[in-house]
């Protein structure tokens, strides 16, 4: 589709044709560039998922045509999306993640894995079209109740509506409690806690009490440390593989118990009790009856939302372990020098080094990792080739609602706009994080300014004052996870990783939806 590209994103494109469709960036969920592997295994989800719809990769970033998610399959609209998704889905994607990551791949020989891969990818994608199917069941009823409270309450009603859904039964919830839970634990191990505060991790295997503490840890991880850390980041190891981010929040949780989750999600429910009373002062009788028995009706929401989210990225994060297999069998080889070097060739590339090893593939995985870091330094167009034309009015709902967009900029210069998207105001100085790699950085107090956030970025909130976002509408993940931890925040900006100074002094209005530097 794409015969050649220039860094200033100008496409010699295939097919002329191509260059009159609107090729869109997604920067919710797709925000930096990916190397091969990890932009096919992009293409074929959205391929096989979204009815074959078409996507490329220019400079590492991921454009596609627009695609709808697929129709609710007839259980869901029997049944309903929550009983379907707890009851059949969760447990089939649980196997699937068991699976992926459990088959005895080293033994295999490099020849058959490699050969194997399309087959093991495609279970990831069967278990992925579980999350994808019940997308209209769930967020259709809840954009209808969005639009409902607007119009019955005004422009603040989607706002108080968003707090009123939020509720602490949710994965992403469990993921931050589970994370409190054992820094209960290491808070009663005195030399844990030491080892902990020390940053010294790799002696925690021989203090008194750390045997304990690793096998409560390895539970953990094996639940929840699995994720990738954002959709299109299965080439970045996993907390499972590598729990140094999560040791350092827990460490931080025992400096300061006022920063464990459990107090946030304390905090989160009491804005939630003050949301019921503000809507019950302000209408009554039949009208307040109805906006109950709607809300009820969608009280599932927020635990889908959080699930498909979760499990998405615990799919995505599992299928590293063949791939990783065969890399270490192609460095055992003498063709790669180190496992994860296998993200930077596509299937048919892998196929071949597995046949017919040469330590040319040492050369190219270099290469190709000068051409992914250089990239991460371009600013991607928001489209490539025509503008986009007006949506549908079925895509408008998500397109505001959970993407974000539509907001109008602002025009004054120390004043950034998005999406209210959980109430509340803060000030603190801001801290750009663009990857988790950086999480260490964020000080108690901060505002979290980042491109977007996924689940594993969801404990970094318990140390926030506010999170801002560049994306993301009041129905995002970063948004139900700041009004689960009862912080203020403001979602689909654009620009604020970008017009925000890091350590600027910023304040917050969740509520308004306005982010104001100060110097």
């Amino acid at each position: 589709m794409v015969q050649s590209a220039t860094e200033d994103f100008t496409v010699a494109w295939e097919d002329p044709a191509d260059a009159e469709k609107n090729w869109a960036l997604d920067p919710m969920h797709f925000p930096r560039p990916a190397p091969p592997l990890t932009a096919q295994l992009i293409a074929t989800i959205r391929r096989q998922i979204f009815n074959g719809a078409r996507s490329i990769s220019v400079n590492g970033y991921h454009y596609a045509l627009d695609a709808m998610p697929p129709p609710p399959t007839p259980e869901v609209i029997q049944r309903g999306p929550f009983e379907v998704w707890e009851q059949d889905y969760v447990p089939r994607i649980r196997a699937a993640c068991k699976q992926l990551r459990t088959r005895d791949y080293e033994g295999m020989s490099a020849k058959e894995l490699a050969g194997s891969l399309e087959s093991i990818i495609g279970e990831a994608v069967d278990a992925f079209r579980y999350t994808m199917v019940v997308v209209y069941a769930f967020m259709g009823p809840t954009f209808q109740l969005v639009d409902f409270f607007e119009q019955k309450l005004g422009e603040d009603g989607p706002s108080l509506l968003a707090t009123l859904l939020q509720g602490t039964n949710n994965r992403t919830s469990a993921e931050g409690a589970g994370l409190a839970g054992l820094a209960r634990t290491a808070a009663g191990l005195p030399e844990v806690s030491s080892a902990l505060r020390d940053g010294r991790y790799d002696d925690l295997e021989r203090v008194e009490g750390g045997k304990q503490f690793l096998s409560s840890l390895r539970e953990y991880l094996d639940e929840f440390g699995w994720q990738a850390e954002s959709w299109g980041l299965p080439h970045i190891p996993t907390w499972a593989e590598d729990p140094h981010t999560p040791l350092l929040l827990i460490a931080r949780y025992l400096d300061d118990p006022n920063l464990s989750p459990d107090v946030a999600i304390q905090r989160a429910q009491r804005e939630h009790d003050d949301a019921m009373r503000e809507l019950e002062s302000r209408l009554s009788g039949q009208e307040l009856a109805e906006m109950k028995a709607r809300l009820a009706a969608c009280e599932g929401h927020v635990p889908i939302s959080e699930g498909r989210a979760t499990w998405q990225l615990t799919i995505i994060g599992s299928a590293r372990v063949p791939l990783l297999a065969l890399g270490r069998k192609l460095v055992r080889a003498g063709v790669l020098d180190d496992p994860n070097d296998v993200f930077f060739f596509d299937l048919e590339e892998l196929k071949e080094a597995a046949l017919g090893p040469s330590p040319s593939y040492k050369e190219l995985a270099a290469a190709r990792k000068a051409d992914l870091a250089r990239w991460e330094q371009l600013d991607p167009p928001p489209f490539l080739g025509a503008p986009p034309a007006e949506p549908p009015p079925g895509m408008q709902p998500l397109l505001s609602r959970f993407f974000g967009l539509g907001v109008e900029p602002s025009k004054q210069k120390n004043v950034i706009k998005g999406n209210g998207a959980s109430r509340g105001s803060a000030r603190g100085r801001a801290r750009v994080i663009r990857d988790l790699a950086d999480a260490d950085r964020l000080q108690e107090g901060e505002v979290l300014i980042c491109p977007t956030t996924a689940p594993p970025w969801t404990p970094l909130f318990a140390l926030a004052a506010a999170v801002v976002t560049d994306t993301g509408g009041i129905l995002s993940h970063s948004a139900i996870c700041a009004r689960e931890y009862g912080i203020p925040c403001v979602a689909g900006t654009q620009v604020g990783t970008v017009q925000i100074p890091d350590g600027a002094m910023v304040t917050v209005d969740g509520a308004e939806g306005i982010v104001r530097i100060e110097e």
